[in-house]
């Protein structure tokens, strides 16, 4: 296994990992964008591509085994501050999102990270996470975070093993489709730089 920086070519396999690990709501939000025909993945996969915004192929790492992509990690410095129109302009499903990231400001945030089903339990995860602390290390930042559904049992246990600690939570506002319900918890990480 080797991780890479990816490239706008790794577009469509970003799109669908980004919605593995979003469980569906990077899926519905693409849906509300598409115009004229398009799928949802297609939208997907149009934003991956871009050179800006959070889902940017500029953000992602990806892991390859045996020439295949299997997983990938989206981090990057979150702003020093979010501008309140932000809010108004955005999703309700999206709003508690972007309320639990304003409360960690220039923390390295880790915006989704996912592996094929098929790849699971191979410390593909562990190789992200350590790639993304480097990074974030190398960024300057002393924080690292991310957002989880409080009934993701599963992904909640791995960053507490990785020493990430519950912050803050806000009440998830279901999509079509939601498999979750509950909580969306804001979780972090103390950096030591040395």
């Amino acid at each position: 296994m080797r991780l890479r920086d990816a490239v706008r070519a790794d577009a469509r396999d970003l799109a669908y990992l980004i919605n593995l690990a979003g469980e569906g709501l990077p899926e519905y939000l693409w849906g509300l964008m598409a115009e004229g025909g398009e799928s949802p993945l297609e939208v997907g996969m149009q934003r991956a591509a871009r050179q800006e915004g959070g889902f940017s192929y500029r953000h992602a790492r990806v892991c390859i085994d045996r020439g295949r992509l299997v997983g990938m990690i989206l981090a990057y410095r979150l702003p020093e501050a979010i501008d309140p129109e932000d809010l108004e302009e955005c999703p309700a499903v999206v709003e508690p999102l972007l309320r639990l990231e304003a409360r960690v400001p220039g923390s390295w945030y880790i915006n989704a990270i996912a592996t094929l089903p098929a790849a699971r339990r191979k410390g593909i995860g562990r190789l992200l996470m350590a790639q993304a602390e480097a990074s974030a290390i190398a960024a300057g930042c002393d924080q690292m975070s991310l957002i989880v559904a409080a009934e993701n049992a599963v992904a909640r246990s791995f960053y507490q093993r990785l020493g990430f600690l519950d912050a803050a939570s806000l009440p998830l506002v279901p999509w079509p489709g939601c498999a979750q319900g509950g909580d969306w918890v804001l979780m972090t990480r103390r950096l030591e730089s040395g």
